[in-house]
């Protein structure tokens, strides 16, 4: 550590007095949570909600736990926080019960509202102003828009999309191993562990954190050369622009938020929808990050809107395929262009027209979805 004079000095690990000690540093400085380890290539950045967050049993009853920590992160995710001690027996028998245990009550009981309300009165409280602080998240826009932040954090929660970290002065090798395991089999929960050493020298402390779990979520069970599955987190990652990131992240959101199943590859997500008239599921929309190649047909290289079941025209139902035949035609849709090949058709468009166009584009996802799933 270099002093103040630039003379090198030396420092000590120093211990925390407790937990509370560490939970108090974490709800000051949410930063400590390194975003960059969790996200390189998008370092995670964080607004607390609250600190002993309750978690209701059911929706109708009041608060039967308390987490730690409430975070949401700029991706509107929420994050579920426990922070413990190396030397707490809990640490290395009931935590991860008790974490899952928080997760799957706080999904169905919390509300985006709820949480909205809470942090805006926390942050009143403290004499800031909520929209600054929401702002300075989402990097400093002059204008953020909280309604559809609030909105996003509401459609995470339905899809049960949440983070799950576990913080402690030291992480056990037993706990580590179990964070990595459970972060590489489950797909909507990312599960990390945060290790947050102190040290002190003359001039003042310092904290270290280091994150734990993220290389088995990334190798995916994936070798050598072998792509991984897309998945949201990546897919979103792969957009360099915010402006398409965010068109890309409003599209998902209207298709999940409408009921719509996807299907996630190497190199595109496709969208699906389900009515009650026809057994399969019905593939209308393609979306593909911005690093598939040039190479590919036009229509893996953007939003692609559209239909592939035209083999099977005289089976579907009149009622679905009159509404698939409409979603289809193009003649409509002027910023965009055709999108033909064998045993598909539709209508594409690059990612910059559909960040033009994205209010457009996504209420149409979601009337033809609203459409399909009322036959």
């Amino acid at each position: 550590m270099r002093g103040r004079e630039g003379r090198l000095e030396g420092i000590h690990e120093e211990t925390f007095r407790g937990e509370d000690d560490l939970q108090a540093l974490i709800a000051e400085h949410p930063e400590l949570i390194d975003g960059e380890q969790i996200r390189p290539d998008d370092a995670r950045r964080w607004i607390l909600i609250a600190r002993e967050k309750g978690i209701a049993e059911t929706a109708d009853t009041g608060a039967r736990w308390a987490l730690d920590h409430l975070i949401i992160d700029q991706d509107a995710r929420p994050t579920l926080v426990e922070v413990k001690l190396h030397d707490n027996s809990d640490i290395h028998r009931k935590i991860v019960g008790q974490m899952l245990e928080y997760a799957a009550h706080a999904s169905e009981t919390w509300t985006a509202d709820d949480l909205r309300r809470t942090f805006e009165e926390s942050e009143r409280r403290r004499d800031r102003d909520p929209d600054e602080v929401l702002a300075e998240l989402l990097l400093g826009k002059a204008e953020p828009d909280p309604d559809r932040f609030w909105d996003r954090v509401s459609t995470n929660l339905a899809a049960k999309r949440l983070r799950l970290l576990f913080i402690a002065d030291r992480i056990p090798d037993r706990l580590a191993r179990v964070v990595e395991f459970l972060n590489s089999q489950m797909r909507a929960l990312e599960v990390l562990a945060v290790e947050v050493k102190r040290f002190r020298g003359s001039s003042g402390e310092m904290f270290v954190p280091r994150v734990i779990g993220r290389t088995a979520k990334a190798t995916d069970g994936t070798s050598g050369a072998q792509s991984p599955k897309l998945t949201r987190e990546s897919f979103l990652a792969a957009f360099e622009h915010d402006r398409h990131r965010e068109a890309a992240a409003r599209l998902l959101d209207a298709a999940e938020r409408s009921g719509a199943g996807f299907r996630w590859v190497k190199h595109l997500v496709s969208v699906t929808a389900r009515c009650s008239v026809w057994a399969h599921p019905v593939t209308i929309a393609w979306l593909c990050p911005p690093t598939v190649l040039h190479g590919w047909p036009r229509w893996t290289r953007g939003v692609t809107y559209g239909t592939k079941i035209l083999e099977d025209e005289q089976q579907v139902n009149a009622e679905v395929w009159e509404v698939l035949a409409q979603w289809a035609d193009r003649s409509s849709v002027p910023y965009a262009e055709e999108a033909h090949a064998k045993g598909y058709e539709g209508w594409t468009v690059n990612h910059d027209v559909a960040a033009d166009h994205i209010d457009d584009l996504v209420e149409k996802l979601e009337n033809v979805l609203k459409q399909l799933s009322e036959l």
